[in-house]
């Protein structure tokens, strides 16, 4: 039986979230797109909620070429652009950043310990 990973045990680690913030901020900036990180883990996730979204929402709206090209460079399938609102998509893609660059993070970081 295959396990599935979880991020779950990673979101109170404040060395993670400031490597997750760094991940988003460097993917951003790539487009010209500023994130900034407070580094307080009990609103972290909000924190970056409020900064990512309205960047996607934006793109979405201005930029089509820009917002496929990030969400590939942070390896979020096309597949998942697909909410029955704007608004909804939006907020959906942010979440699913937040935590694909946390994946990534994680994943570093245990493939690391084991070189």
């Amino acid at each position: 039986m295959e396990e599935k990973f979880s991020i779950k045990p990673y979101l109170n680690d404040l060395e993670i979230l400031h490597q997750t913030a760094e991940q988003i901020k460097k993917d951003f900036a790539f487009f010209s797109l500023s994130i900034v990180f407070s580094g307080n883990k009990g609103t972290a996730y909000e924190e970056l909620c409020n900064q990512i979204g309205p960047h996607i929402k934006r793109l979405m709206e201005t930029d089509h070429q820009k917002f496929l090209s990030l969400l590939y460079r942070v390896d979020i399938p096309e597949k998942e652009m697909h909410r029955d609102t704007e608004q909804g998509m939006a907020q959906h893609l942010t979440d699913l950043i937040i935590k694909r660059c946390l994946q990534k993070v994680v994943l570093r970081k245990l493939f690391s310990k084991n070189d």
